[in-house]
């Protein structure tokens, strides 16, 4: 690459520092250098709370300098497009390790992308103890690790939150030992798969999770209109849930459902409002929260404007939904999934055609200019009936919302 074309790369990383609140720089002095690595676009990834939090956890090690490395800063950048840290502008293979967050499996693709636009070797069996230590965690990796089990030298099998602190620990002391001793001390972290240890043996990596998720408040920390969320502070007020439809992988992998408190949620609000004052609220069933009516009357007092990230129509909470509407949101989406009652059972998301035709007409009656119903087809034991009964709700959501519908 011309030299005048990688100072431009560079240039692009430090405007993009320049247009963010909250970033974290520290310097490299005396530290563990992480890069966090997201395989794909800088405004997919800041659009993620799971990238925030876990930037956060690292860069809470006063031992540890964690700075963000992004596929490319559009959806497919150049083949010959550097691969290099947001907050100092280094390469990959400058730092000790590379820490990947992974949320869909599509991206497994771009990691392979990364590392070889990066000269670093693909397979964990090409690399030494020369090469960064290269680790991964996020949804898609840990339900299923084994599609990349080849290339990372170790695999996080649950939240974050439980396994980072001692990750590091561990990380610090292998920093200069061989490959393979470094390989049996990350084993000893609880959580953490090696597959060159646990590959082939009757071992089991139990899931590491955090009973309390109030110790690690889930929030925005970096602030840029280049994400899909850019006009607001998103706040996740439960994790898990407690309904478990057959469909839904965050229904099984981040049970038991945890709630934050109230008082919690709307402290974490109030400090957001200093930034946006727009509050999106995250949670896999937003209105399962045991205090969704609390919350949603508490912020509108503080002024605050509201989303929220996905509902149910059983129940549905008329709050919510007022609060929605004179925030100014232009789409009220449910989602019943299927048309009838029994495969609504099938799967077990067992929503009544009353429930949901409330839920509409809550819709009609604080005046959202548009409504939004998501189905399926091609469930297990899905007949035609089963089909026509999507046609046969949409008519008679649609003969209760007068205005734009979507399915």
């Amino acid at each position: 690459m011309k030299q005048k074309q990688k100072y431009r790369y560079i240039d692009q990383a430090k405007k993009t520092i320049e247009q963010e609140e909250g970033t974290i720089v520290k310097d490299w002095g005396g530290k563990l250098p992480v890069a966090l690595a997201w395989p794909n676009s800088y405004r997919v990834g800041m659009s993620s709370l799971a990238l925030h939090s876990v930037y956060r956890l690292f860069n809470d090690e006063p031992d540890v300098v964690c700075e963000r490395v992004f596929f490319g800063d559009q959806q497919a950048p150049r083949h010959d497009e550097p691969v290099i840290s947001l907050e100092s502008q280094r390469r990959l293979d400058e730092f000790a390790v590379i820490a990947f967050t992974i949320s869909y499996e599509m991206d497994y693709f771009n990691v392979v992308a990364m590392l070889r636009r990066a000269g670093i070797p693909l397979f964990a069996e090409e690399r030494d103890e020369s090469w960064p230590l290269i680790i991964a965690g996020g949804p898609a990796v840990y339900t299923n690790p084994e599609p990349m089990a080849d290339i990372f030298d170790a695999i996080a099998i649950g939240e974050a939150e439980g396994i980072v602190p001692p990750l590091v620990d561990a990380l610090w002391d292998v920093s200069d030992a061989p490959r393979q001793e470094a390989y049996e001390r990350l084993a000893q972290v609880d959580g953490m798969y090696v597959p060159t240890i646990h590959q082939g043996g009757d071992h089991i990596v139990p899931r590491v999770w955090i009973k309390d998720i109030e110790t690690h408040p889930t929030v925005t920390q970096i602030y840029t209109d280049r994400t899909e969320f850019g006009d607001r502070t998103l706040v996740e007020i439960a994790r898990g849930c407690g309904r478990g439809c057959r469909f839904c992988m965050a229904g099984y992998v981040y049970r038991p459902m945890r709630e934050m408190h109230l008082d919690t949620v709307l402290s974490l609000a109030r400090h957001g409002l200093k930034h946006r004052d727009r509050i999106g609220l995250v949670s896999a069933a937003v209105s399962d929260h045991s205090w969704i009516d609390q919350i949603a009357i508490e912020l509108r007092k503080m002024g605050a404007r509201l989303t929220a990230s996905s509902m149910r129509t059983d129940p549905i909470s008329e709050p919510l939904i007022k609060g929605l509407a004179e925030s100014g949101n232009q789409t009220l989406t449910i989602a019943p999934e299927a048309g009838s009652v029994r495969m609504r059972k099938v799967i077990n998301k067992p929503q009544s055609d009353d429930q949901i035709m409330h839920a509409v007409e809550l819709a009609a009656k604080y005046n959202f200019p548009q409504l939004k119903m998501y189905f399926m087809v091609g469930q297990p034991t899905e007949t035609e009936e089963d089909v026509d009964a999507i046609a046969q709700l949409a008519l008679a959501a649609r003969a209760i919302f007068p205005r734009n519908m979507a399915i």
